[in-house]
């Protein structure tokens, strides 16, 4: 599809421009991207922006997208060496509480504090019936039948609904989950 032909209306063309270039864009996106179907997503994201913002492209969408391929490359490799820096560090704080607990660390309040503010971000945005349950269960110490008796629900339900609270609490705050069985270990049983 060259540029004087492209318009919105020419979803053939980007079609036909999308299995042309498809496999040496998911090629090219390989030899930076481990993850297959990360690459996958990186070559799929470039094309959904050429064709967002194809009235802007000046260039030639071949060169386009192997340009934002390789942008997005960087960006992920970016990300992750905040990530991993950012985990590192938090593994040395705690190393430090664990290793001198008697010892005031400066910033330990203020840590902890952050912590628990992301576990309570992260726990006000479950579901409305997932958080009702999981508080209950967490905050009043209330067992599985007392929830289900209060809410008129099967016992079952209600460990489900614990279950699944759990389970996104801990893909949410994965960077965060060994700090936060150490201060919280009530809340991941």
């Amino acid at each position: 599809m060259s540029r004087a032909s492209a318009d919105k209306t020419d979803l053939k063309g980007f079609e036909q421009l999308f299995n042309q270039l498809q496999p040496r864009l998911y090629a090219y996106c390989c030899k930076y991207i481990e993850d297959s179907e990360l690459a996958r997503d990186i070559v799929q994201e470039c094309f959904i922006s050429l064709w967002e913002n194809y009235e802007s492209v000046q260039i030639s969408y071949e060169f386009y997208l192997f340009k934002a391929v390789h942008n997005r490359c960087l960006s992920h490799f970016r990300s992750e060496r905040v990530h991993a820096e950012y985990a590192n560090s938090v593994k040395m704080k705690i190393k430090e509480i664990e290793i001198h607990p008697e010892l005031p660390y400066p910033l330990t309040e203020l840590y902890v504090k952050e912590v628990n503010a992301l576990l309570q971000e992260s726990i006000s945005k479950l579901p409305e019936k997932c958080r009702l349950i999981f508080m209950m269960s967490r905050y009043q110490n209330m067992k599985s039948q007392e929830i289900a008796d209060v809410l008129a629900i099967s016992v079952r339900t209600v460990d489900a609904q614990i279950y699944n609270a759990l389970k996104i609490l801990k893909i949410k705050l994965k960077d965060y989950l060994p700090v936060l069985l150490l201060l919280f270990p009530h809340f991941f049983r």
